[in-house]
């Protein structure tokens, strides 16, 4: 059992896209899903404000209290952050971002993400957490010219929240100082929102791995998943399309220099994992 603690600290920001959340095929099965993207960190996080909205009522009967219920209500959550990048902005707000420009229009329509985070305890440990499913708005722009002392213009983005159609879960917490967590649950928090929800798919295997690649002697990359019958799917950093892996990804059009590699395994039933594999590609 975790020993006494007060909240004193945020840090490790982090949001994910939802790609897909699909209910069970029947009325209390467990054959549903939720699956997201990689992980995202939104440095100089300062805030984090979320609201359940929760309500109860009593019913009287018989001259007294006779029953209590409560209920979930609209959930928010508000974050107050040193700044708002244009990239995150885009991803958060279903807005364009190319060649450096931001461009917003009336046909934005933000994608459901999930936020997680970690908050500093006073006894040195840590509680990580996730919202599972939400959508954001833009942020309201509050500026003012420079006088002889310091306001800091700091960006708040709100957003409402939900329950998954997967399983109903809207939130996920670990402290890290609570002895029934298992290692693997922490140490792989913040690489996607199921885990410690849902069985993970097992390890992505790139081949070749990180590293320096060689166009001329690497025609193709594979990569393989642990879990038999998993879905692999893959995109480079610099584009929003995930593409179905088949039998390898070619090379061939890859720009030299520094270049991510974006990697994805899915099954139906089971947590998705992502991972990111950086080369040095030449000639």
């Amino acid at each position: 059992m975790a020993g006494k603690s007060v909240p004193i600290g945020l840090t490790n920001l982090v949001y994910a896209i939802m790609v897909d959340d699909v209910p069970p095929t029947t009325v209390g099965g467990d054959d549903g899903y939720t699956t997201y993207d990689s992980a995202v960190r939104i440095l100089g996080a300062i805030t984090a404000n979320f609201s359940p909205n929760a309500s109860n009522d009593t019913l009287f009967a018989d001259d007294g209290p006779y029953e209590t219920a409560s209920t979930l209500g609209a959930m928010s959550l508000e974050l107050n952050v040193a700044d708002l990048p244009p990239e995150n902005r885009a991803e958060l707000l279903g807005a364009q971002y190319e060649n450096g420009v931001l461009i917003h229009t009336s046909e934005d329509i933000p994608p459901y993400v999930a936020v997680g985070m970690s908050v500093k305890k006073s006894n040195g440990a840590d509680r990580y957490i996730w919202y599972l499913k939400g959508k954001f708005t833009a942020p309201d722009d509050n500026n003012q010219t420079k006088a002889d002392s310091i306001n800091w213009n700091t960006p708040t983005i709100t957003g409402n929240f939900l329950k998954r159609d997967s399983d109903n879960q809207w939130r996920v917490s670990i402290d890290t100082d609570d002895a029934n967590v298992q290692a693997e649950t922490k140490n792989n928090w913040f690489e996607s929102p199921n885990v410690g929800t849902l069985q993970q798919v097992g390890a992505i295997t790139p081949t070749p791995a990180a590293g320096t690649l060689s166009k001329a002697t690497t025609e193709n990359v594979t990569v393989a998943c642990a879990t038999e019958g998993a879905t692999i799917e893959y995109k480079l950093s610099t584009e929003s399309t995930w593409k179905t892996y088949a039998s390898g990804i070619a090379t061939a059009s890859w720009p030299n220099g520094r270049l991510v590699l974006n990697l994805r395994a899915s099954k139906a039933g089971m947590g998705s994992r992502t991972l990111n594999v950086t080369y040095n590609v030449t000639a």
